[in-house]
């Protein structure tokens, strides 16, 4: 075959792995059945009052600031199944010995590496969908008292889906993506979680002391303290109306962890070994 038309066939490489690994994740079991488990929980919230996600008090169900702390809170669940998508990708064809055949091609290891991350974090975005979708229709059943309901707003639930939620997931996949490469084990990948939490929950915890309100919000990953810092003084009539806005101490969080998102997805390909790769063919002799 000619140059020309071994490049073309090595063209669109990224987006064909990252459609497969989309498609091979979005039937699996697990999304449905942890997309199921999403929905349930902020419809439940949003539908009953016996089910609490964030601090309740006398905001409106549907409210804005209610809204972003419950799905702001959902992301501290997901990171399991999170994990379960992206670590699965690096580990599974090395245990299925996919990733030999796979190397021996001319398939370049930025297309395979982030082809296959992109695509399993799409998927665990779109699992990540049935949180705002629940509380949308929980909040729409007819039993829920209208004096706890305020106007419906599509547009809040994917500002805060995209601008609040999305990044977080971004860094937490990245992250765990990186140790999976790493250590191509998911046992440890999934300890690394256990570790993480503890220490997050055991840094914030420590550091929550007058003066430190601004270092505990920069820290930690998931937004929350930096919401909580942002929204510290407003009345129950802005939390009902208002979006929490990407700005401030917020914003900065927002930028900080995007680029340790990249700086881990950096490290995973560094770390990540092609192993069986065709060789350059031999100069001819003159």
């Amino acid at each position: 075959a000619s140059p020309e038309a071994s490049t073309m066939g090595t063209q669109g490489m990224f987006g064909r792995i990252a459609a497969f690994e989309f498609r091979y994740q979005a039937s699996g079991p697990a999304f449905a059945v942890t997309s199921l488990l999403f929905f349930l929980f902020t419809f439940g919230a949003a539908a009953s009052d016996t089910v609490n996600i964030g601090e309740g008090g006398n905001v409106l169900v549907n409210s804005p600031y209610a809204v972003a702390q419950a799905m702001m809170i959902m992301c501290v669940f997901a990171l399991f199944i999170l994990v379960a998508f992206v670590a699965n990708v690096v580990v599974r064809d090395d245990e299925t010995r996919f990733a030999a055949l796979i190397h021996s091609t001319r398939v370049s290891k930025f297309d395979y590496l982030f082809g296959r991350f992109v695509g399993a974090f799409g998927a665990a975005v779109l699992l990540f969908t049935a949180v705002p979708l629940g509380n949308l229709v929980g909040a729409a059943m007819p039993w829920v008292d209208p004096e706890t309901l305020g106007p419906v707003r599509l547009g809040m639930y994917f500002y805060t889906l995209f601008v609040l939620c999305v990044p977080t997931l971004f860094v937490m996949g990245a992250g765990f993506f990186a140790l999976a490469t790493a250590t191509r084990s998911m046992l440890t990948t999934y300890v690394g979680v256990i570790v993480f939490l503890v220490l997050f929950f055991v840094a914030t915890g420590s550091l929550d002391q007058p003066g430190n309100e601004t270092l505990v919000a920069m820290i930690d990953p998931f937004g929350l303290s930096a919401m909580s810092q942002l929204t510290k003084y407003w009345t129950a009539a802005d939390r009902n109306t208002r979006l929490v806005p990407l700005e401030g101490v917020m914003l900065w969080n927002r930028a900080l962890w995007f680029v340790v998102s990249f700086a881990l997805l950096a490290l995973a390909y560094r770390l990540f070994k092609v192993e069986g790769k065709p060789q350059k063919a031999a100069k001819k002799s003159e």
